[in-house]
This record gives C-alpha cells, structure tokens and sequence, in this order.
C-alpha cells in the first residue's frame, strides 16, 4: 500500500487481523496526513460488558441483580465461556449508603446486615463440582464519573474493629481518585499509588459446605461470654465472633429483596434463613481482602457447584495489609476484566486441610503490576499486649502492637492518631509475621513506605528542635460523637 502525498485529502484506514484466534486485541489504524498525521486506534475485541452498574441507583434497583450472601441456590445473572473476556462492574460494599461529604454519622449507622453488594453470580459454562476455576485478572479500574472512594472506621456499637478499643469513635476520610494515585482532603500531606482489586471475589458453595460453615460458625459464636469463649477476646473489643445467616438485609440476586420478598416468597425465605454472610474469607475465596489480587494476578478457584457461579465485588483503590481499620481499604465502584478457564478434575490439587475434603483453599500467582516504592520504615510488634501480660506466640496481638506503634510515632509529625489509622489501614504498607516459633513472643512487622509523605517521617538528628519543625495538618479527619450508633439505612424507609 502507499500513502497518499501530503496535500491529498485522502484517508487511508488499515485493518490489521491475524487469521489465528486472536491472543492480542487487533486495531483500526487511521491515517490523516492533512491532520498531521493523527493516528486514532479502534480495539475490535475489548472485552464483553457481561454485569453493568448504576451507581446513583440503589442496589436493589439494579438492572441485573445483585446479591450479598452466599447460597447455591441464588441463580446466575450471567454466563461465559472458556477463553472469554468480560467485564464485571461493582457499586461499592455498602451500595451507596456512604457518602462523598465531611460527615462520618453515616459510617457510625451504616446498615451492616445489607453488605456486601456483589455482582453475580456468574455460570461458567462446562464447569463442574471438583473442578479448578483459573481467573485471569486482565485490567481493574474505578467506575467513569465514580472516581473517589472512602475509608472509614465502626463506631464501637455498630461493626467496630481491631483497633476499637483504642479508637470507639466512627471516623471516615474521603478520597479523590486520579489515575493510579489518590489524595484526601481528610488526611493532607500524602499522596500514593493504589493497587486497584476486589476485597472479594469467590465461588458458590455447595450445600454441604454451607451446613459446614454454619455450624462451625454458629458454635463459635454460643461461646460468647462463657468459660470457652477464646482468650484473644480479652485482648480485643468483642465484636460478634461470627456474623450467623441473618435474612434481615438478604439480597438474593434473581430471587429477591428482603423487603419485597420477605414472609411472601417461600424460596426466598427459606435460602434467607439459611444464606451465609459475605464478611469472612473462607473456602471459597470471598472477603479475603488481599490487596496483591490485581492487574496480571491469576487465582484458582475450587469448583463446589455445577457452572462455579463466580460472584464479585468490594472493589477497593488500595489497600494495607491486614485492612485494619475494618472499613478500612479506599472503598469504591469499580470493575474488572477478567477471563476464565475450567482445569477438569484439577480441585484435587488444592490440599483438604481439615476433615472434610471440602476444607481447601484457593491459591494465587501475583501479577507484575504493583506500585514500586523502594524506601520503608518498620515497625516491630511482639506478642506482649498494651497491659503488658505475655501471650504465647500470638500473632493477631503481635501485629495489633506493630501498628500501634506505628500510629502512635507518627501522630508525633503532625497527624492525629485517627487519620494514621484510617492511613494504615488503605495506604500500600506491608505487614509481615517475621517469626513465630520463638517461645513465647511471635514478632510481626508493619512497613509503611517513605514516599507517600510530603514530609521527612524518620527519626530526626536534633530532639530539641524536632517539635518546631513540625507543622499540624489543618484539616482532621471526619470524627464522630462517641456512643448512639443506630444502623439505620435511610432509602429502606421506616
């Protein structure tokens, strides 16, 4: 082919296709040499747009369904095939109950029996019980004109958190999404890349696997407040130990809305009463919040039902290990690309740790893509909790000390102990267990990267002079009055 002379007003288009099935996306070139050689370019074969969201509707108004417990019975919305790429997009955990504003009352009575708002579940066609589902991670992204997320910490009487017995109050900080980096006029002075993936993503589970999740779950939870109830209790605020099926707030996808179908709808009633929360990771894969599940991650997912029924959401902007502040990565809408493959037969590789063959878990590999932060400074915590009493080789205290640690120096350079909590909590930090074999103090480790701060956060050369030196940011964080929480979600009416 030959292009035109410069002065032609001609416009050459190229369409370049392999014969082959396609690995790469192909392309519409187009050439205008009296625009100065403008090229624009066309992807033929993005991926299919499978779930769409509104996020200015709510979450039961949704043109596809969504649901937010996890039972076999709750029927697809969607379907792909092998080798297919989809787009899934989310509303945030909550469905919108959190808003864009300098109040946190709304994160002291969110409605918690409603979360969390996943898009699903998704049929994967061929795909059987003792399959392994690979899920490629192909691109994550925050929803177009949705670019901002929140994070937030539970008042003491509604959801709470690690850290409650420290910080009772609802807090929240709301941040502005802007490419791969994101800023809060709630906590100034820090700037980071995110790592964009979903809190939770996971299969359906059999009926078998159900019973097995609600009566270990609901054991757990009769020991509260007797001889058996476990030590780690004593040390943390005591939240519910386990949130057991609760048909208040179900959404059940195809099925129904708890206030449209409640007492009218057999089926529903009876998948409500039995329908595990989404709140804990478990076999499954579900609320795992790992923050590595990103752009190029791949997952094995075990197979429990026919078809796999794929659900996701909880999109998260970034997030620190250990999410602890509980609300606590930069909560959003978002999507993801993913594309799925059926390895036949391949759930017998997972190890069934446990008494049931059931007892597995997925795996993952990392993708290539994180933020690339090269200067630390970290924080050591050891199994000797705030009252000084020792504990044997207890990890959960050994990192609950690590970050206080954390927020309590760094409150020394001009934030509040909150905002540094709801930063550690979102922020690209990473927790380690650096050992837990030496009797009795298991040592976890929190490093938080340098870079993120528009100031020098290390310890300084002169004592004397470190005070004036330091500037106090204007603006705190969104704090709540102590006590009076009401879960309350205002758009269910009374």
């Amino acid at each position: 082919w030959r292009l035109p002379s410069p002065s032609s007003s001609a416009v050459v288009s190229l369409t370049l296709r392999r014969r082959k099935p396609l690995t790469q996306p192909s392309f519409i070139i187009q050439l205008n040499r009296l625009s100065g050689e403008r090229v624009t370019y066309q992807q033929l074969n993005m991926p299919k747009k499978l779930i769409s969201v509104d996020p200015k509707k709510l979450p039961w108004e949704q043109e596809t369904p969504l649901h937010n417990r996890w039972h076999p019975d709750i029927p697809p919305v969607a379907s792909v095939v092998e080798g297919e790429a989809f787009r899934v997009e989310c509303v945030d955990w909550t469905g919108g109950q959190i808003k864009n504003d300098d109040c946190s009352d709304d994160v002291k009575n969110v409605d918690l029996s409603q979360v969390h708002y996943l898009s699903g579940p998704i049929e994967v066609e061929g795909a059987k019980a003792g399959d392994l589902l690979k899920v490629e991670f192909l691109n994550l992204g925050p929803l177009d004109g949705d670019e901002w997320g929140f994070t937030g910490t539970f008042a003491k009487e509604n959801g709470g958190g690690f850290l409650t017995d420290h910080f009772p109050c609802a807090t929240k900080a709301c941040w502005d999404i802007e490419g791969i980096y994101c800023t809060s006029r709630h906590i100034p002075g820090v700037k980071f890349a995110g790592l964009i993936h979903p809190g939770l993503i996971g299969t359906a589970p059999s009926h078998e696997l159900l019973k097995i999740w609600n009566d270990r779950e609901s054991a757990l939870v009769a020991e509260e407040g007797t001889e058996n109830e476990k030590t780690l209790c004593g040390c943390l605020h005591t939240r519910p130990l386990a949130c057991v099926p609760e048909p208040k707030g179900a959404m059940l996808g195809k099925l129904g809305h708890y206030i449209a179908k409640s007492g009218k709808c057999e089926k529903f009633d009876s998948v409500a009463s039995e329908a595990a929360r989404t709140v804990p990771g478990r076999e499954n894969g579900g609320n795992c919040d790992i923050k590595n599940l990103s752009r190029g991650c791949t997952v094995y997912f075990p197979v429990f039902v026919d078809g796999a029924m794929l659900s996701m959401g909880d999109m998260h902007m970034s997030q620190g290990d250990g999410e602890v502040s509980f609300c606590g990565a930069i909560e959003m809408s978002g999507w993801l690309d993913l594309k799925c493959t059926v390895i036949k037969g391949g759930m017998k590789i997972l190890p069934a740790i446990g008494p049931s063959p059931l007892n597995v878990n997925p795996i993952f590999e990392i993708g290539p893509m994180e933020p690339r932060y090269s200067e630390w400074l970290v924080f050591e915590g050891i199994s000797v909790d705030e009252q000084g009493k020792q504990h044997y080789l207890d990890a959960t205290i050994a990192y609950k000390m690590a970050v206080l640690n954390c927020i309590h120096y760094l409150s020394q350079f001009g934030y509040s102990k909150e905002q540094v909590y709801l930063l550690l909590s979102c922020c690209p930090c990473e927790g380690r267990i650096s050992g837990i074999v030496d009797v009795p103090n298991a040592v976890c480790t929190l490093a938080v990267p340098l870079k993120i701060f528009d100031r020098d956060v290390t310890p300084p050369k002169d004592m004397e002079h470190f005070a004036k030196g330091i500037y106090t940011v204007k603006k705190d964080c969104c704090i709540s009055v102590e006590g009076g929480a009401v879960p309350l979600d205002p758009r269910l009416g009374k």
